[in-house]
C-alpha cells in the first residue's frame, strides 16, 4: 500500500503517460521492470550508455582510420572491447545519477537534464573522436550519423525515466508538468555540429606532381637526434665543425621522436600530420592497430595494456598524414633515398630504409648509427637528387657516456667529408641537429653548408625546415605548409623562388599488417630505451 499522498505504481505510469515521459511501448519493452522494483533503476541507462560509448569510438575510428577501418574484425573487437570497458565507468556515472535522484527537488526537470546530458556527451564523443583523427573526411563520415542519433535518443530516455523511477521510489515525487520535444532538439544541434565540422574538413583533392627546374648536385641532409649543443656538447669537435655553416635555430619542445622529427620532414605540425607517440594500440585479437579515439586513452593506453587485453603497435607511415621532403621530391621525378626516419615506408620513386630494419640489426645507439651510415653510404652512389639519413645514436645513448662520445665521434667522422664536398659546392648539405629530450631552454638546429659564404645564424621555425631543403632541391615550396622556404640558408640564387598551391594529401598503397613483426620492433625499442 502506498504511503498517504503518495501515488501508486500505477498512478505514477498513467501520470508519466500523460505528461509524455513514457509511451506504451517503451514501458513494455524496457521500463516496466523499472517501476516495478526488478532491477536498478539506472541499469538500462548503463547498458545503453556502454553501448553509447562503444559505437561513437567505432564511428570515429571507421571514418578517419583508413588502414584500421577496412577490417570488419578489427572494428567487431574494437567494439567488444571499448562497450565491456564502459559499462564501468557508466555505472559510476549511474550511482552519481541515483545520488542526485534521490535528492531532486524537481525531478522531472532534473531527469530531462540529465538525458540531454548522456545524449550530447555520446554526441561529442562521436564528433570529437572523428574530429581529432581525421584531418581530412568525407562524408562517409555522416553515415554514423542515424545510429548514433537513435543510440544517444534511447540513451538519453533510458536515464531521464531511471532518474524518474529512483525519484519515485525515494520520495514519491513525480514530474508536475511535461517537458516534451528536448531530446529530439538536442539530436537535430548535434547532428548540425556534426555536418558543420566534418564539412569544414572535407577530403582533399589529388594534387599534381610539383615541376622541379634542373640544380646541380643533390641536396644532402643529416638528421642527428640528441647532440645536445647547448649542454655537454657545445664544446666538443662536432659542434666546432657544424660552426662553419650557416645555421638557423628555433626553441626546442620535448616530445616524442616521430613528433618532433616528422614536423621537420614534413612542413606541419602534429595536429596536421598525425604522427603523436612512439606507439599505436591493438586490442587483442584485432589484426589492425589505431590511434585512440577521444575518451579512450584511459582503457587503450593504460587499463587495457595492464590487463593483457591491449598491446601496443609501432608507429609507421600509415599514421602519417602528410609528405615527406623525399616523398615531395621522388613525386616531382627527383630519385630519392631516405634512411632510418621515423614513420617511413616504401614510396614510389624513392628507395626508403626503414628504422625498424636497421633497430633489428643493431645492439645499441653506436651500432644504429653504424648500420645507418653504411647503407646510406652504399646507396648513395646511385645518383639520387635528394638523400637523407637519420642518426639516432647520441640520443638512444644519452645515459652512457661512453657510448654517447663513441656515437658523436662516429657522426663527425662521417660529416667531415661530406661538409669538405659542401664547402667546395659539390652538394648542398643540412644537418638537422635535434633533441627527443631537451633541456629547459635548449635550441633545435639546421646548419647549412652550401659553398663557401661566411657563417650566420637566423631564426627559423622548425616547419621551415622541409620546404627550404626542397626549394634547395629546386621544388617550389607549397602554400598550405606551416613553414615556409628560408633562402638565406643557402647560397644566394640555389633556391626556387615559384610556389605551388600543395602537395596534397599523402595517398599511398596500405601495408601489410604485420603484428608479428611489430612485437619484435617494439621489444628492440624497448631494449634501445624508447620504450618504458
Amino acid at each position: 500500500m502506498s504511503a498517504p499522498g503518495r501515488p501508486t505504481l500505477e498512478e505514477a505510469r498513467a501520470r508519466l503517460r500523460e505528461l509524455g515521459y513514457l509511451d506504451a511501448r517503451v514501458d513494455r519493452l524496457l521500463f516496466r521492470p523499472v517501476f516495478a522494483g526488478r532491477g536498478g533503476a539506472f541499469l538500462p541507462a548503463i547498458v545503453i550508455g556502454a553501448f553509447c560509448a562503444a559505437l561513437a569510438a567505432v564511428a570515429a575510428v571507421e571514418a578517419a582510420e583508413p588502414g584500421f577501418a577496412s577490417s570488419p574484425a578489427a572494428l567487431a573487437t574494437l567494439f567488444l572491447h571499448l562497450f565491456a570497458a564502459s559499462l564501468v565507468p557508466a555505472a559510476l556515472l549511474g550511482l552519481g545519477l541515483s545520488w542526485l535522484a534521490e535528492r531532486a527537488r524537481t525531478p522531472g526537470a532534473s531527469a530531462t537534464a540529465a538525458g540531454l546530458l548522456a545524449a550530447l556527451l555520446v554526441f561529442g564523443l562521436w564528433i570529437g573522436g572523428t574530429y581529432s583523427l581525421g584531418r581530412e573526411l568525407s562524408a562517409r563520415a555522416l553515415l554514423w550519423a542515424i545510429p548514433v542519433a537513435v543510440s544517444a535518443l534511447f540513451l538519453a530516455a533510458a536515464v531521464r525515466l531511471g532518474f524518474l523511477a529512483r525519484a519515485f521510489a525515494r520520495s514519491g515525487a513525480l514530474p508536475r508538468r511535461a517537458i516534451r520535444r528536448v531530446f529530439a532538439t538536442a539530436a537535430a544541434v548535434g547532428l548540425l555540429t556534426a555536418i558543420l565540422l566534418f564539412f569544414s574538413r572535407h577530403e582533399a583533392p589529388a594534387a599534381p606532381a610539383p615541376q622541379p627546374s634542373p640544380r646541380s648536385g643533390p641536396v644532402v641532409v643529416v638528421a642527428v637526434d640528441g647532440l645536445d649543443l647547448d649542454g655537454a656538447g657545445k664544446d666538443s669537435p662536432i659542434a666546432a665543425l657544424l660552426a662553419k655553416g650557416v645555421s638557423g635555430w628555433w626553441p626546442a619542445e620535448r616530445s616524442s621522436p616521430p613528433e618532433i622529427w616528422t614536423t621537420l620532414a614534413t612542413g606541419v605540425p602534429p595536429s596536421r600530420h598525425g604522427v603523436r607517440a612512439l606507439s599505436r594500440v591493438r586490442p587483442k585479437p584485432s589484426p589492425a592497430a589505431l590511434r585512440p579515439p577521444l575518451g579512450t586513452d584511459w582503457y587503450l593506453r593504460k587499463l587495457g595494456p595492464a590487463l593483457g587485453l591491449v598491446v601496443n603497435a609501432p608507429v609507421s607511415a600509415n599514421d602519417r598524414r602528410s609528405l615527406d621532403f623525399w616523398e615531395v621530391a621522388a613525386s616531382a621525378g627527383i630519385p630519392s633515398l631516405s634512411v632510418g626516419w621515423w614513420a617511413a615506408g616504401p614510396w614510389p620513386g624513392a628507395t626508403v630504409v626503414e628504422n625498424r630494419a636497421i633497430f633489428a640489426k643493431a645492439r645499441d645507439g653506436v651500432d644504429a648509427d653504424r648500420i645507418a651510415i653504411d647503407i646510406f653510404a652504399s646507396d648513395s652512389r646511385k645518383g639520387y637528387g635528394v638523400e637523407t639519413a637519420y642518426l639516432p645514436g647520441p640520443d638512444i645513448s644519452r645515459d652512457d657516456l661512453g657510448k654517447r662520445q663513441a656515437a658523436v665521434a662516429r657522426i663527425a667522422g662521417f660529416l667531415a667529408p661530406w661538409i669538405e664536398k659542401a664547402l667546395r659546392g659539390e652538394t648542398a648539405l643540412a644537418v638537422i641537429a635535434a633533441d627527443s629530450h631537451p633541456e629547459a631552454g635548449s635550441l633545435g638546429r639546421v646548419f647549412v653548408f652550401d659553398g663557401q659564404r661566411p657563417a650566420r645564424t637566423l631564426r627559423v621555425q622548425p616547419e621551415s625546415v622541409a620546404p627550404s631543403i626542397l626549394s634547395r632541391a629546386g621544388i617550389p615550396p607549397a602554400r598550405d605548409l606551416a613553414g615556409v622556404a628560408v633562402a638565406d640558408l643557402f647560397a644566394p640564387g640555389s633556391t626556387e623562388t615559384v610556389t605551388v598551391a600543395t602537395y596534397g594529401p599523402r595517398v599511398a598503397p596500405e601495408a601489410a599488417l604485420a603484428p608479428e613483426s611489430d612485437r619484435e620492433y617494439l621489444e628492440k625499442l624497448r631494449s634501445l630505451g624508447y620504450l618504458k
